[in-house]
């Protein structure tokens, strides 16, 4: 069962709802609450993980593109090593366990249509897992679907690959994983540090 919430922890939530970045003394202005008593009942609300507080991208605004896939992962001990691997990918937004053939339900974004393709192979790819069922979805029309772009240097993606190693990134078919060095970032305004250069 659900924690429960009262009556001010519903207001804190709906205020920051409405306005992530206000701040402790707007919030207690808002819901005519004293400052220490808001930021008390939030840090609570937030050491039981009820309220998540988070900047991201937002995937409608940006015209990315979603997909979900169906994947029936045999065997226990493929299933927990499977899902360690899924909640590693910087391209699944959510994984949900199933009833059914497919055993395993995730949503992925990519930029491009191409990269929500390559991705969906790639679970094929993998030992002891088929794809059962895809669905794109295109771009959300209604919501607000977060997602963090943190590039790295690192070579190896999450997963074990390595996108120098893979044809459909050399083929242009997937922008690559955005945690590594690797990743195509079409976000990244191109030679903008010349701007800066003085004589």
């Amino acid at each position: 069962m659900a924690d429960k919430l009262d009556e001010l922890d519903l207001k804190i939530i709906l205020q920051l709802h409405r306005d992530g970045r206000a701040s402790l003394t707007e919030l207690a202005n808002k819901i005519g609450t004293p400052r220490q008593t808001v930021t008390n009942r939030l840090k609570q609300l937030m050491d039981r993980e009820l309220v998540l507080i988070r900047g991201g991208l937002d995937i409608k605004k940006l015209g990315y593109k979603i997909g979900d896939v169906g994947l029936e992962i045999r065997g226990e001990e493929t299933r927990r090593e499977i899902e360690k691997y899924l909640k590693g990918c910087p391209r699944i937004l959510d994984i949900f366990r199933v009833p059914g053939k497919a055993n395993f339900h995730i949503r992925i974004w990519g930029e491009e249509d191409s990269t929500i393709n390559s991705t969906i192979e790639s679970f094929g790819d993998v030992p002891n897992v088929e794809i059962i069922y895809t669905h794109y979805l295109g771009t959300p029309v209604h919501g607000n679907i977060i997602i963090a772009i943190d590039p790295k240097d690192q070579i190896e993606a999450p997963c074990g690959m390595v996108c120098e190693n893979c044809n459909r990134y050399h083929n242009a078919l997937c922008a690559g994983c955005p945690v590594t060095k690797y990743y195509k970032n079409p976000l990244l305004v191109e030679n903008e540090t010349s701007l800066w250069i003085t004589e």
